[in-house]
């Protein structure tokens, strides 16, 4: 009888370790590559987000300061809330900064005047008789000027080609005038002329505070006025610190930090640091260094 020549107990052992180490390289090179991939995504997914948070808040700094007329010092608001003028439209300029809280954040708001233009025909207070329809919504904050006058008011109604700004909603008065001091029920009445320019305002606050995604971390957020309420939107998970310096004008370069006895009509730049937080972003090596982003840009009004 011709016996078959098998595979000893030994040999299939050995077999069986060689292939389970085989298997746990390739294992782990799969295993790293996924980890590698995934912090790579993670990181270009962060990067994508901290540029898009500069293009806008770039965006907000450049414009500060535009009213649409070459007027940024006689500016008056008819807007109150509860008799007094919100703090979202304390113009001074357009750009106001603050002093550090108790977690060392600073933030900024800007004012400024954006979206696509109308110019009046005729002004009946409180109707604006325009040359095109307006992209403006009731509950809206909208801006005239001219090359003497610029008026903040709330927009109370619209159809073709005509918006109003009767004393209404959060307007005190239908009167657009200028006085200094200015109060609300003394009669100011103004006229703007043909040619006056009609647009929308904006008012914008960035600053950093508890994440709405997680409450034991910070964000960075974009504050905006819809209808007269105050509306935040989280635009970057993770910030530890934000700052901000000042470059004034006719100074030489160097951007100066935030004191209450600065001029911010005088501001024409401004440098912004983030730093991120590492707690946020465990699955990415980042150095102390990398953590900070700083930017400059400068203001375009001014």
């Amino acid at each position: 009888m011709k016996w078959q020549k098998g595979v000893t107990l030994t040999e299939l052992l050995i077999a069986l370790v060689l292939g389970i180490l085989l298997l746990g390289g390739v294992l782990g090179v799969f295993l790293s590559n996924q980890t590698t991939s995934r912090t790579t995504e993670d990181l270009s997914n962060l990067q994508d987000r901290i540029r898009l948070a500069f293009q806008v808040m770039s965006y907000d700094l450049r414009s500060a300061g535009f009213l649409g007329c070459n007027n940024s010092e006689r500016v008056i608001s008819v807007v109150q809330v509860a008799g007094a003028l919100p703090v979202w439209l304390n113009w001074q300029g357009g750009l106001v900064g603050t002093a550090a809280d108790a977690a060392n954040n600073e933030s900024m708001r800007i004012m400024y005047a954006a979206g696509q233009s109308a110019s009046i025909n005729t002004h009946v207070p409180p109707r604006m008789n325009l040359n095109q329809d307006t992209n403006l919504s009731v509950g809206d904050l909208g801006v005239i000027c001219d090359d003497t006058l610029t008026s903040i008011f709330q927009v109370s109604a619209v159809g073709n080609n005509w918006a109003e700004h009767a004393a209404a909603g959060l307007n005190c008065s239908a009167d657009l005038g200028f006085a200094n001091p200015f109060i609300c029920a003394t009669a100011r009445p103004r006229v703007y002329p043909a040619d006056a320019m009609l647009m929308r305002f904006e008012t914008v606050r960035w600053f950093v505070a508890a994440s709405e995604v997680d409450n034991t971390l910070n964000s960075l957020f974009r504050e905006i006025v819809v209808n007269g309420a105050v509306v935040q939107e989280e635009v970057l998970f993770g910030v530890e610190r934000l700052s901000f310096a000042y470059q004034m004008r006719n100074a030489a370069f160097g951007p100066v930090p935030f004191s209450a006895a600065l001029d911010m009509t005088q501001v024409t730049g401004v440098n912004v640091t983030i730093l991120l937080d590492a707690a946020a972003y465990s699955n990415i090596t980042m150095a102390n260094d990398t953590r900070t982003i700083e930017f400059f840009t400068t203001v375009r009004n001014r």
